[in-house]
């Protein structure tokens, strides 16, 4: 499948040039044996009959009575559960399921019909975190912005306030292709409510692939691209809140019972135009490099794009399903893009893969309990400090 839009630069191309490659010896996780199962797929494999749950009319309103029983709570939304968000036995049965789909099925599902209730801001946060916790009840909280939920959105055209004059926005916030990715260490799930698609002409196209059919094909023709992936050398530059970045080493793909869990994302180890990584960083190596690309072609090669529409919510796995958006226009747009999406990251401890005991910390970090969650209804502020640097994208 040809996705040419995706992104005007390829990873090589993003590279910072004439930047000595520091090297670590280390030790790789061996490679486990080819994958079989629905997780395996490629392009038109993955039909929206087979991953799109669409609600009756008697559910959609058991989700408009849990929204209006929550705001008569009087709560915070943190405290948006199972108990606070009470559902039907039939409809909080079904979106259950939806946990084994994410996890031993196809990694993907999206629930539809949710465009019907014309939300408003508050109610669409309510209902994606009413929802999502019968799939996921626990909601990941970054260490960076202590946020729970982000809001994905063209933020090019806000008013810059003085204070904000020398933060670059995050990747969330700009109208920009992002390339194949997993969110590292930010959550099991990621799920998605679509506020607003950006209308039919206006881009932003979402595309989905799985890495176990690209690992597979790797093991096939250049295992080195994989053993290069599970050593622990690679240059991460991370950031917590106004501090100097640093840098943090380790492995992109991981492995526990049996399972590559993939974690690579680019924004850490390749910086952006708008945002480029700090001089003091390491580069990525040439068999690094060489391995972004692979993987990112084999991605382009066997993904397929989400067939989507305003009010669904998706659940992706974040530990096996690689994700990218295309750009999306705000030519002639005064006030920027309308595509406007919710964000949250979730796990299941009913289903939740195991993870390496080595970096099990890192995976657990975000799901640590007593941890505030920050569930904003509007993005008032998408210059907040951690901007300069996301695990994300």
């Amino acid at each position: 499948m040809s996705i040419s839009s995706l992104s005007e630069r390829s990873s090589l191309e993003s590279l910072r040039t004439g930047s000595p490659a520091l090297s670590i010896q280390s030790e790789p996780e061996p490679l486990t044996p080819a994958l079989e199962g629905k997780m395996v797929w490629e392009g038109g494999e993955l039909d929206p009959i087979n991953y799109v749950v669409q609600l009756q009319e008697s559910e959609i309103e058991n989700i408009r009575a849990a929204v209006i029983h929550f705001k008569m709570l009087n709560l915070p939304r943190g405290r948006i559960d199972k108990e606070t968000f009470p559902l039907g036995e039939r409809l909080a049965e079904r979106l259950s399921t939806i946990s084994n789909e994410v996890h031993h099925g196809r990694g993907i599902a999206v629930v539809r019909g949710l465009g019907r209730l014309n939300l408003n801001d508050e109610e669409a946060v309510i209902a994606h975190a009413g929802v999502s916790s019968y799939v996921g009840p626990l909601r990941a909280t970054d260490a960076y912005a202590n946020q729970t939920l982000s809001h994905i959105r063209d933020a090019t055209h806000d008013v810059v306030p003085a204070w904000a004059r020398n933060l670059p926005l995050a990747g969330s916030k700009l109208p920009s292709a992002m390339e194949f990715h997993c969110d590292r260490f930010s959550g099991d799930i990621l799920t998605l409510h679509v506020r607003n698609d950006g209308g039919a002409e206006g881009g932003g196209e979402q595309y989905v692939a799985s890495f176990w059919r690209i690992y597979n094909e790797l093991l096939a023709t250049e295992p080195e691209a994989l053993e290069t992936m599970a050593e622990a050398d690679w240059p991460f530059e991370l950031k917590k809140g106004d501090k100097s970045p640093y840098l943090e080493r380790g492995p992109a793909l991981f492995f526990a019972k049996g399972k590559p869990i993939c974690q690579l994302v680019k924004a850490p180890l390749l910086g952006s135009p708008r945002i480029p990584r700090s001089t003091s960083m390491p580069a990525v190596s040439m068999k690094q490099a060489h391995a972004l690309q692979v993987v990112e072609d084999l991605a382009r090669r066997f993904c397929t794009r989400i067939n989507r529409q305003t009010g669904d919510i998706q659940f992706i796995n974040n530990l096996s399903i690689m994700h990218a958006r295309a750009a999306y226009s705000t030519k002639g747009i005064q006030r920027g893009s309308s595509r406007h999406l919710l964000r949250m990251f979730l796990r299941d401890p009913r289903n939740a893969w195991a993870k390496p005991c080595r970096y099990e910390e890192k995976f657990d970090g975000p799901f640590a309990a007593g941890r505030e969650q920050n569930l904003p209804v509007v993005d008032s502020d998408p210059w907040r400090k951690i901007s300069g640097r996301e695990s994300h994208g």
